[in-house]
């Protein structure tokens, strides 16, 4: 599906599937397609026409689940199926089939492939009408019931995103493409107020460069495109499509940088990437290519080069409060997750609460002097002595509007930032027949004038060839923050309706101070999403002091704080361990990961306890690290 969650059907030749079986096992016939080549080829080591399921034991990521049996299966005796290619057949015992499934680790069912749903569940949820017999907007799917297709459907409907024809590759439409540029807009002033300038580097790395820092090339290889042809041509050394910048930009930094006049080095490049994972792509979250800036200084020292690390930490932290209105927990990665080649990695870390998921917002990263090192980039100093420079690299990418989705958004559809919407108010007249007809439309553009004049974004939405209640359910679907109604009864009273799409607030105010009460309700409507989002946040970290409390929350869909001895082992071990014992957990999302890892160790430390111990072996405990699932 479009969710890369793969489906396995088995069925006589002449079954034709029924699109109300999809509905059974909580999917719809629309959200459905054949694996493509690559697909079939990355799962089953396959080819279409000879898809079978003994390839099933090629699935060593276990991307299939279950196995669909036609229930007509049940009653054979034999089955006939091409074992490997499409050039001969084999006969099998059904009981012996199912041996093989199950002894491969493979789940299996049967269902009624051809069975016709009851008439009145063929009524679809978004052609629901109300009494006035208006189609309605509607989102298929509960936000907290099946998270993964109501955010496929959010984002779909909200026109964030098209899907495009390379798997993991999406196209962002203009409304998301707007929030990008805001964030884009707010950033950018935030560098270049610590004097940050930007470039553009080349998107092509060469294999030297980019294999030259071990512990970097190795986090990365897995992702690693490679450029092999142009044409027909065959390339004398293949070029790598950038994962990230570090060895595109610092051999150029070598030729930069002679004496400590040319440092500090701070530069900042607004680009996209690519890495090619096959780790379940979902849209703005985890993609083949996406969209980031990517800074990288270097400094005379370690001092210097710290100070910048966190300054650029606190300036993402405070874009996720100030801009996105989102909590976020900040903190220091562990040397497991660090950052491959970084010293060290700051973090700002965010959850889901409604899918137990946490999601990495961003991070900033000492490099040390690892590729100073490794790129020869040399200063002489003040007396005349030879030092290595010390670098840093900080990343803020397009992920962020997916994250902006999955916290604030409601069953309803997408519930927007209003700093960053590309519409801010949308004015909805209110016709009763043809009561004040020219009067509502003048009393709505005199509101519209006024608030483009005080620089909010406001859309009149005049279109005749819908009804009021439509155009609501449309608005809220897409996130607009502030919806002003306006009627016959306003138009005589004088005044205004706004409704936050926040909390559904509706308030009314006298049409003298347009301006005024517009820009107060919009102040208030960021207050109590970041409200919302910091309560949800908060309410779900527990404090687990060993192993039974820690996946007992864990299975709940919660984060972990824990005393923690700061082992890699330790860490190693916990890992390993949770991802067994969640298989056992039925509301666990078998598509993702199940194992816990370290999310950060937070920079506000609550006080250990001389006899506090880590909680999962015993040793003596360092400090409180935040542990959790994550996409």
């Amino acid at each position: 599906d479009k969710k890369k969650t793969y489906y396995y059907l088995i069925a006589l030749e002449d079954t034709k599937i029924n699109k109300d079986f999809w509905k059974t096992i909580n999917t719809t016939s629309n959200n459905v397609r054949f694996t493509n080549e690559e697909q079939l080829h990355e799962v089953l080591s396959t080819k279409k026409g000879s898809v079978n399921p003994f390839s099933l034991c090629n699935d060593s990521d276990k991307l299939i689940k279950k196995v669909y049996l036609d229930q007509k299966i049940n009653n054979l005796s034999y089955l006939s199926f091409h074992p490997m290619d499409n050039s001969s057949t084999i006969e099998i015992d059904k009981n012996s089939f199912l041996n093989f499934l199950t002894n491969i680790g493979i789940s299996y069912s049967y269902h009624n492939f051809e069975e016709t749903a009851p008439q009145e569940s063929k009524i679809t949820k978004t052609e629901e009408k109300n009494e006035k017999g208006e189609t309605k907007l509607k989102i298929e799917f509960k936000k907290t019931e099946n998270f993964s297709e109501w955010y496929s459907q959010v984002i779909i409907k909200a026109e964030l995103i098209e899907y495009y024809d390379v798997s993991g590759c999406y196209i962002l439409r203009p409304n998301s493409y707007f929030i990008w540029e805001s964030i884009q807009s707010y950033l950018d002033k935030k560098f270049k107020g610590q004097g940050v300038k930007n470039v553009y580097f080349p998107m092509f790395v060469r294999a030297k460069n980019l294999e030259s820092e071990k512990e970097h090339v190795e986090g990365f290889s897995a992702e690693v495109a490679w450029v092999t042809h142009y044409g027909k041509s065959k390339l004398n050394e293949p070029v790598a499509i950038r994962p990230t910048s570090e060895t595109i930009m610092y051999p150029t930094y070598s030729k930069w940088v002679k004496s400590h006049r040319d440092l500090p080095i701070l530069l900042n490049q607004w680009t996209n990437v690519v890495r090619w994972e096959f780790k379940h792509p979902t849209p703005f979250i985890r993609t083949r290519e996406f969209l980031w800036q990517e800074g990288h200084t270097a400094h005379k020292n370690k001092e210097e080069n710290d100070s910048m690390v966190h300054k650029m930490i606190d300036i993402y932290e405070e874009c996720y409060k100030d801009l996105l209105a989102i909590p976020t927990i900040k903190g220091v990665k562990s040397i497991n997750e660090k950052f491959a080649g970084a010293e060290y990695t700051t973090t700002c870390e965010t959850f889901i609460a409604e899918n137990g998921r946490a999601i990495q917002a961003c991070t900033s990263h000492s490099l040390g002097q690892n590729f100073s090192k490794i790129f020869n980039i040399v200063y002489e100093d003040e007396n005349k002595e030879k030092n290595f420079a010390w670098q840093s690299s900080w990343g803020f990418t397009t992920r962020s509007i997916g994250i902006i989705t999955m916290i604030h958004s409601d069953d309803q559809g997408l519930i927007l930032p209003y700093k960053v919407a590309h519409i801010q108010v949308v004015i909805v007249p209110i016709f009763v027949k043809e009561k004040l007809r020219s009067e509502i439309i003048d009393f709505c553009k005199r509101v519209e004038s006024e608030l483009i004049e005080a620089g909010v974004r406001v859309y009149f939405d005049n279109r005749d060839s819908y009804t009021s209640g439509f155009k609501f359910n449309d608005w809220e679907m897409k996130g607009i923050p502030l919806r002003i109604e306006i009627g016959p009864s306003e138009v005589q009273e004088k005044i205004f309706k706004t409704v936050r799409r926040v909390d559904s607030i509706k308030t009314s105010f006298s049409i003298d101070k347009i301006t005024e009460n517009v820009n107060n309700e919009l102040g208030k409507y960021h207050d109590i999403m970041y409200d919302k989002a910091y309560k949800k946040l908060h309410e779900n970290i527990i404090i687990a002091k060993n192993w039974t409390e820690f996946m007992s929350s864990l299975n709940k869909g919660k984060v972990l704080k824990t005393p923690w001895c700061e082992d890699q082992t330790c860490e190693d071990k916990v890992k390993e361990k949770s991802a067994i014992e969640s298989r056992q957990a039925s509301n666990e999302d078998k598509t993702l990961s199940g194992s816990a890892k370290t999310l950060c160790i937070p920079f506000k430390q609550d006080t250990l306890g001389c006899d506090d111990v880590c909680f999962h072996c015993d040793k003596k405990a360092s400090k409180y690290v935040i542990w959790g699932r994550s996409y």
